[in-house]
């Protein structure tokens, strides 16, 4: 198995390969359905709910399209092995992404002499997409629950300065 990648959701979301590069996403589509698979901990996703989250004006066959497509820009972006799919489901393999959301609720604020500390943000701060509501609805849910964890990590991060 590949090194994981690393998913950036404090602040404006973004992905690094192994070695640091950031990877480039042309639509915030991708990135959220990104987020949305490594952040919820359920282990498959209904295909359905996905494309009805983050297309949800659009045609069911229309938003599977979208879907699909989605997970194919995903899956060169995270190794071939990433996702595991199926007709009416996804999930995203553990062990193939870190999150910096599982070092801040780790209490790994600071970091050590080779891991600089995690930058601390509200999360996906400042990242929208107006036409996908059910998934700002979730967003508002994710930084209702990380709020005390961010904030705690601010309170260290102050203290250490």
């Amino acid at each position: 198995m590949e090194s994981p990648r690393y998913l950036r959701c404090l602040g404006p979301p973004a992905l690094f390969t192994p070695a640091g590069e950031p990877v480039r996403f042309r639509t915030k589509k991708h990135i959220a359905l990104l987020v949305y698979l490594g952040v919820e901990v359920r282990r498959f996703h209904r295909r359905d709910h996905l494309a009805e989250l983050l297309w949800p004006g659009a045609r069911t066959a229309e938003a599977r399209h979208s879907l699909a497509t989605a997970l194919s820009v995903l899956r060169p972006r995270l190794g071939s092995d990433a996702l595991q799919t199926s007709r009416e489901q996804v999930s995203l393999v553990p062990g193939h992404l870190r999150l910096d959301l599982d070092r801040l609720l780790g209490g790994d604020v600071l970091g050590s002499e080779v891991v600089s500390p995690i930058e601390v943000a509200n999360f996906l701060d400042g990242f929208d997409i107006p036409d996908a509501g059910e998934f700002g609805l979730w967003k508002d849910r994710q930084q209702a629950r990380l709020l005390p964890a961010i904030k705690d990590a601010m309170v260290l991060l102050i203290d250490r300065c």
